[in-house]
Parts: C-alpha cells; sequence; structure tokens
C-alpha cells in the first residue's frame, strides 16, 4: 500500500510540474492587437535594455513593429519584431521573446531577425 501510494505521489508531481511547460508549446501565436501602445513600445524597449546589460553592445531602441502573443497559464509569452540602432547608427532587425506573469518579466531570447 505504501509503495503505490508513493508511486501515486510521484506520477501526480511530474504531471504538476511538466503540465505548465507542455502546455505553454502547445499554444498557438497569435498576432498582437495594438503592439504600438505605450504597453509594448516600453517592453520592447525593455528588451533592448535587458539585451544590452547581457551582451554589452551600444543598441539603442528605435521602434517595435510587430509582435505575437502565446497565453502562459499565468501570463503570456511575447514574441517582438524591433527596430535598434547600433553604435554605428545603423538600424537593425531583432526579434526578441519576453515571458511576462503578474509581478515579473524576463527576457528569454533576442537575436537579429530574418
Amino acid at each position: 500500500m505504501r509503495t503505490s501510494s508513493l508511486l501515486l505521489l510521484v506520477a501526480v508531481a511530474g504531471i504538476v510540474l511538466v503540465y505548465p511547460v507542455a502546455t505553454s508549446a502547445q499554444q498557438p501565436w497569435t498576432p498582437i492587437e495594438g503592439i504600438e501602445s505605450a504597453y509594448y513600445q516600453e517592453l520592447s524597449a525593455w528588451a533592448v535594455s535587458e539585451h544590452v546589460k547581457q551582451a554589452h553592445d551600444d543598441l539603442r531602441y528605435s521602434k517595435v513593429t510587430s509582435g505575437e502573443e502565446q497565453k502562459l497559464p499565468n501570463g503570456e509569452k511575447d514574441r517582438l519584431f524591433i527596430v535598434a540602432v547600433d553604435g554605428n547608427g545603423k538600424d537593425g532587425k531583432y526579434q526578441a521573446v519576453v515571458v511576462v506573469d503578474k509581478t515579473s518579466r524576463r527576457l528569454e531570447s533576442f537575436a537579429p531577425a530574418n
């Protein structure tokens, strides 16, 4: 009896830990309506700022041109397409992925966009 209870507990714990990750991968990306809003402008500028802190380069935020969002159990994941200016004054297109929940945000990735 104790072994079966322990196995049940381990199975339930595994489901609780894996379910949010598995479901987030299955959620579709949908276009962000109102990408020009102050919220998305600020979030995009924050993504560039976080990238600069990590990469120590001279990018400066210019604008966000489009984006997609993916709903998560406790927030959302935003894929933002950003124009930033490098240290030589040249515009470049970048893709940032930011995970946002009620209390925090995290830059998941930042890379040149195709």
